[in-house]
C-alpha cells in the first residue's frame, strides 16, 4: 500500500480513505464496524499509521508477530537467492518494525543475514539506506 500512496502521490490526510476504499469482505466489515462506532468523519481522520497498527492487531495475532520477528532476527540468504531473502526482509521489516525501527538498525540486521563472503562486501561500502545497500549486493 505504500508503494501505491507514494507511486499516486496520496496525499497523508488522503491516505486512510484512499486505503479503505480498497477493502473487500471480511476487511470492508471491520472497517465499515470503526466507521460506525466513530463516525466516518473521525474515521478518515485517523492517522496512517493508527489505521495500520489497529490493522495489525485485529488480523495479526500476537503469536504470528512473535513468530515474524523470530523469522526476521534469524533471517539468512539461502545460497545465492537474494531477490528472495530482499522480499522476505522487506516483508518482515514491515510487519516487525520495532525490530528494526531505523533506517541504521535495518541496514545491520539485513547484512547480518548474508554469509561471512559478502558480509565484508557490503560493510566495506558502508550503504546510507537499505535500497544503496540492496544495489550493491551480491
Amino acid at each position: 500500500m505504500e508503494q501505491v500512496f507514494e507511486i499516486c502521490k496520496c496525499a497523508e490526510d488522503d491516505k486512510v480513505k484512499f486505503a479503505m476504499c480498497t477493502f473487500e469482505g471480511r476487511a470492508l466489515t471491520w472497517w465499515n464496524g470503526n466507521v460506525q462506532t466513530l463516525g466516518l468523519a473521525n474515521a478518515n481522520q485517523i492517522p496512517w499509521s493508527n489505521v495500520k497498527a489497529m490493522m495489525t492487531t485485529e488480523y495479526c495475532p500476537a503469536t504470528e508477530i512473535q513468530r515474524m520477528e523470530q523469522e526476521l532476527w534469524t533471517l539468512t540468504l539461502k545460497g545465492d537467492d537474494i531477490e528472495a531473502y530482499n522480499n522476505r526482509f522487506h516483508e518482515l521489516a514491515l510487519m516487525c518494525h520495532e525490530l528494526v525501527p531505523t533506517e541504521k538498525k535495518k541496514i545491520e540486521r539485513y547484512v547480518r543475514g548474508f554469509p561471512e563472503r559478502i558480509k565484508g562486501t557490503s560493510l566495506l561500502q558502508r550503504p546510507a539506506t537499505l535500497h544503496d545497500g540492496n544495489q550493491h549486493g551480491p
